[in-house]
């Protein structure tokens, strides 16, 4: 007989159907099951062949045997599985002496050391079930299809496996919910209002699996494993829970919970809790100086933060879903990580003026304070804010920010992939972040300042490793002011610079005055032609009247396409300067007259035409000769 086939066979006068057990199971032998017998006394084989039966297994589907009123289990016996009711009339249950994996007290069959319930099998027949205090802990289909009204839980922290009392009449005439000891079991219908009793210590991990309350009383919160059906995913007739109450002085709160309730607009506390105490649905310290926890689903548009809170805790606000507005009052100088991560709706901060710092993001969990706050347009920083943390407004849809005189440093990527196109920058920035202006096409700043400025500009992105940074990096222009005088010099930081060339422009910035020789290493490692040119341009304004610089090649071979892009943008002042430097041919002049005729550049028109009739006279006067 090949493995798994399954033939009859008579024990003791019952029916049995025998099937070898598979190769890969935990345990080698022989299966029982599809038993058949009218006799009272039901004993299971240990043994066929020689070989020991050690799995016995009873399918929903067979047959009950009503006249057994007596199981014995041989000690070979170590996997069972009964999915029905086979025994409605069964009156005692016996294990022979030297079972490994169970034991019984006549009714009942638990794990061998007696501290799992397995099956009620007799007992499960009984109006009553006394459940002993050893039980630690329910199994799988314990209960299942027993006909007992009443179940005692000895031991009241006992805990329950999901199905143990599946379809069972106990679970089926409860009414609102059921209880198992000091657990709230499982709720059976949605309900606007549950109250949960006050001797409840602690909620089953799938209390909420059928169904959900609109707001709930409990004396202690609901567990990380409520929380996914708490948030009403699968449920029609109640989306969520709206409004929890937490009524015991000493019960825990765990915030991470509570903000996964999408749907949470208000929770409320004993007015004696040791820790907390409720605002209006919003939780504070107990001496009310720290904004913990603003319920993620609550709707108001505006809020503004009671006078006298002195701290707003990590991620108090995070993941808020309806909030447009928050006002600080000046009593808050502190921002916890995180506090306002990823508001959906926020688009106006107020800011108390006695914050010095917003701090950076985690180092082990990503999320800055105002991190992905899609709406926020605008920003008013603090007036005596000193330092910015990382990740500050990372992604957020930010535009305008306003700085003031007291900003020292500017952490990593606190505007990186932001929509800021332009900032200016106060002269009391010391030194920037790496990707912390990362995108902004163009900066004001000041000349010795802002150390850090081309990595701040130009980094490897948070979610890249460096092998896969891209050699081109972003163009930025900074117009360097002087502390002292009006001069203001352009910086330009080409998006097609070759990255291995980069630390020459970081050498040329971070000194107290730019360091052109550095800048001008550059030169030749741009790639874009365009942006080349510009470079030189540059160069001709800073270096009039030298004559050995880097760009002088570079001139005088695209002199005639230098110039014209000059006429063409306009740029009258600069074409007079490089028109003056002598790199144009004489077959070039009459190009450019023309292009400067056409944009209406009447100043230019008359250089070039000076310029013409001098070389033209020059030419005569050796022909004459």
């Amino acid at each position: 007989m090949g493995n798994n086939e399954s033939f009859l066979w008579e024990y003791q006068g019952n029916q049995f159907r025998l099937e070898q057990k598979s190769w890969y199971s935990s345990n080698n032998g022989w299966k029982i099951s599809g038993i058949v017998t009218a006799k009272e006394r039901l004993v299971l084989p240990s043994t066929y062949k020689g070989n020991p039966i050690s799995c016995w297994q009873m399918d929903s589907g067979e047959k009950p045997l009503p006249a057994v009123r007596f199981l014995s289990i041989p000690d070979s016996i170590t996997e069972i599985s009964i999915q029905g009711r086979p025994f409605p009339n069964l009156e005692r249950v016996e294990v022979q002496a030297g079972n490994p994996k169970f034991s019984t007290d006549g009714q009942m069959l638990y794990s061998v050391d007696g501290k799992i319930l397995i099956y009620s099998l007799a007992m499960g027949n009984q109006e009553r079930v006394v459940v002993p205090a050893t039980v630690k802990k329910i199994a799988d289909r314990a209960f299942r299809h027993s006909v007992c009204k009443e179940i005692v839980f000895e031991n009241p922290d006992v805990s329950v496996e999901d199905n143990a009392f599946e379809m069972s009449v106990w679970l089926e005439q409860k009414g609102d919910y059921c209880i198992v000891g000091n657990m709230f079991f499982r709720l059976k219908r949605s309900m606007d209002l549950l109250v949960v009793p006050e001797y409840i210590k602690r909620f089953h991990e799938r209390a909420f699996v059928q169904a959900i309350p609109k707001c709930m009383i409990a004396p202690i919160s609901p567990s990380r494993s409520n929380v996914s059906n708490l948030e009403g995913k699968f449920y029609r007739d109640v989306k969520s829970l709206e409004e929890l109450t937490i009524t015991h002085f000493s019960a825990t709160l765990n915030f991470a919970n509570l903000a996964r309730l999408t749907g949470l607009q208000n929770v409320h506390l004993s007015e004696n809790h040791k820790k907390y105490c409720s605002v209006d649905g919003v939780i504070f310290t107990k001496d009310k100086k720290m904004l913990v926890f603003y319920p993620c689903g609550r709707q108001n548009k505006k809020y503004q933060i009671p006078e006298g809170t002195v701290k707003i805790a990590r991620r108090a606000f995070a993941e808020q879903q309806y909030l447009e507005e928050v006002f600080m009052p000046d009593t808050v100088t502190t921002l916890g990580m995180s506090a306002f991560f990823h508001c959906k709706k926020l688009r106006k901060v107020r800011f108390s003026d006695a914050i010095k710092e917003i701090p950076d993001s985690s180092a082990y969990q990503n999320g800055g304070v105002f991190q992905q706050c899609k709406m926020l347009r605008e920003i008013t920083l603090p007036s005596k804010l000193q330092y910015l943390g990382s990740f500050a407004f990372y992604q957020s849809s930010l535009q305008k920010v306003e700085f003031h005189d007291k900003l020292r440093q500017i952490g990593e990527y606190a505007f990186a992939k932001c929509d800021l196109q332009d900032i200016s920058l106060p002269a009391t920035v010391e030194r920037l972040g790496k990707g912390s202006l990362a995108g902004i096409e163009t900066i004001d700043t000041y000349v010795g300042t802002a150390k850090g400025l081309v990595s701040a500009v130009n980094t490897v992105p948070p979610d890249m490793t460096e092998k896969r940074m891209n050699v081109e990096w972003g163009r930025c222009i900074v117009h360097a002011r002087h502390k002292k005088g009006d001069k203001i010099e352009t910086f330009l930081i080409p998006g097609s610079l070759k990255r291995t060339a980069a630390y020459h422009l970081d050498l040329a910035w971070n000194n107290d005055q730019i360091d052109y020789e550095e800048y001008d290493a550059c030169f030749e490692e741009i790639m874009d032609s365009e942006e080349r040119l510009e470079f030189a341009e540059l160069g001709i304004l800073r270096l009039q009247g030298e004559e050995d610089t880097p760009y002088v090649a570079y001139m005088k071979h695209t002199a005639l396409r230098i110039a014209s892009h000059l006429l063409e943008a306009k740029k009258e002042k600069e074409f007079l300067v490089f028109l003056d430097r002598g790199y144009l041919s004489d077959s070039s002049i009459g190009k450019l007259l023309k292009i400067a005729n056409e944009n209406g550049l009447t100043t230019c028109s008359a250089y070039l035409l000076k310029y013409q009739n001098a070389k033209g006279g020059r030419k005569a006067k050796r022909f004459s000769l």
